[in-house]
Formats: structure tokens, sequence, C-alpha cells
């Protein structure tokens, strides 16, 4: 079961991330045509280097769940210096194109949605596997999955927070999203620890 959980936190982490990209570009790119030529031009090149990132996400992922790879832990470590370049141009592309702090918002709001989204899904899937357990170690996974729960409800209260506020900077909203990803990474991190135990 270790190979099997590890693989599964692999895939929901990259997933998660994947999901967040989507929701990203699906904002940036709402807002293009309404900029300016040398402006546009420049977030269109941003948005292009953005899907690159992307593209690698979804193949690391197709791989993963073809080949059920063993060696998950340097694939996510890539991952990792794919995701800090992702942000690094989300970045980019806000500073290229900051107009308003709705475009900000929105582009929080998108990503806010994605996690929750990735998350409910991941909690859905993993109290799948919970159901497959023995009855004597049932309790302990409802137990897990509770708390991972309980952990997306509080992360999401604090995005929900963070949105009203009517913050104008990305780097405030950035921390929040990132504050909220480590929550549930950790949470989830509990759950499969609670899986390996009871297995």
């Amino acid at each position: 079961m270790t190979s099997e959980t590890d693989t599964h936190l692999f895939s929901n982490w990259a997933k998660e991330r994947l999901d967040e990209i989507e929701a990203t570009l699906a904002a940036l790119q709402a807002r293009v045509d309404t900029l300016q030529a040398e402006t546009k031009k420049q977030a269109e090149k941003t948005i292009a280097e953005i899907r690159a990132q992307q593209d690698v996400f979804q193949e690391v992922l197709r791989k993963q769940t073809e080949e059920g790879t063993a060696n998950w832990t340097s694939l996510m470590r890539g991952l990792e210096s794919n995701w800090a370049s992702f942000e690094s141009l989300v970045q980019k592309y806000l500073n290229v194109t900051w107009q308003d702090a709705q475009h900000l918002q929105e582009t929080f709001s998108a990503r806010a949605e994605a996690q929750r989204k990735a998350w409910q899904d991941a909690i859905e899937n993993l109290r799948g596997k919970a159901d497959t357990f023995a009855a004597a170690h049932k309790k302990e996974a409802e137990e897990a999955l509770n708390q991972l729960k309980a952990a997306a409800d509080t992360a999401k209260a604090k995005l929900e927070t963070q949105q009203k506020a009517g913050v104008e900077s990305w780097d405030a909203l950035k921390t929040a999203l990132e504050e909220s990803r480590a929550a549930f990474d950790k949470a989830t991190h509990k759950v499969i620890e609670s899986f390996r135990k009871t297995a």
C-alpha cells in the first residue's frame, strides 16, 4: 500500500496544481483582449510560457498514471521547479498587464476555486479508499478524513476572508493561496499516513 498511497499523494498534489494552472490561464486569457497592442503582445507571450508549464505538468501526470512510476519523489521535485516557474510567470503577466484590483481578484478567485474543487475531489477519492478498509480500521480512516475536510474548510474560509478584504497586492493573495495549499498538503499527508498505519 505504501507505493500506492505515495503515488496517490503525488497524483493529488500534481492534479491540484494543474487545476490551479488551468484556472489561472482562463482568468488571464479572459482579460488579454482588453489590453493595448504592445501590452497584449507581452501578455500573450507570457500566457504561452504558462501553457508550456501546464504541458509539462500534464505530461508528467499522464506518464505517472500510465506507468505507475515508482520514482514519484524526483518527479515531484521537478514539478516543484515548474510550479515556481509558473508562479513567476503569473507575476510577470500581472506586472505587464496591471490594470485594476478587479483583475487581481478575478485571478485570485479562479485559483481559490480551483483549489477548493481539487480538495473536494481529493477528499471524495480518499473517502472511497477509506470505505474499502476493514471495519476495524474504518474509524481511524474516517477520523483522518474528517480532519482533512476541516483543514479544507479552514483554508477555504481564510481564502474567502482574503478575497472579501479587497486586497490589492498580488503578493498578499499569493501568500494566502500558498498557506492554504500548504495546510491542505499537510492534512493530506496525515490521511495518507493514517492509511499506511491501518493497511
